[in-house]
Formats: C-alpha cells, sequence, structure tokens
C-alpha cells in the first residue's frame, strides 16, 4: 500500500495487478493515446465508476444557477442555421469594413 499527500490530506492507494485481455489493453491504450486520460489507470478507474456507481442526479438550478441561466437564454435566441462557407464570408465582410 502506498501513501499519497494532497494540499495536507492523507490519501492511501492500494495496489491491484488485473489482468487484460489484448484487446482490452488496446482499447486503454488507445484512450491514453487519445488524451482524454493521462494513464491507464485513468482509464480503468473511469470505467469502473461508470459501471458501479449510480450517477449523481444534477438539478441545474440549485447546483449553478448561472449556467441554468444561460441554457434558458440561449434556448429563446433566435436560432440562425449556417452553411458552409458563411463563417468565411462574415470574416471577409468584417477585414473589408476594418480596412476603411
Amino acid at each position: 500500500m502506498s501513501k499519497l499527500a494532497i494540499s495536507g490530506y492523507r490519501v492511501k492507494l492500494d495496489v491491484m495487478n488485473v489482468s487484460l485481455t489484448a484487446e482490452l489493453e488496446t482499447v486503454i491504450e488507445g484512450k491514453v493515446k487519445s488524451g482524454l486520460y493521462n494513464n491507464a489507470s485513468e482509464v480503468v478507474r473511469d470505467a469502473l465508476r461508470r459501471a458501479f456507481c449510480p450517477p449523481q442526479s444534477l438539478d441545474l438550478e440549485e447546483d449553478t444557477p448561472e449556467l441554468a441561466a444561460l441554457i434558458r437564454e440561449g434556448a429563446k435566441s433566435r436560432h440562425t442555421p449556417h452553411r458552409k462557407g458563411d463563417v468565411r464570408r462574415r470574416l471577409e465582410q468584417f477585414r473589408q469594413r476594418s480596412r476603411v
């Protein structure tokens, strides 16, 4: 058993060795290479949490009222569908007006 000190707290880390199939090793290596995880342990911990821990409920209004307000504002706003090239055209229009 190893110990790790984090901001004044002592956390005990148990070490466990687990045998994986070649397919699972490939999946884990892919997740780490993607940059989403720093190492294989993070991938396994996240997978175990997702498989065995019930999801925590989130009440946007109570937990993050600022985010809830932004989501409501976005939902009420006027939506403008865009087509390929719209951003480039707008940027060019802006550049032309800026030169004047």
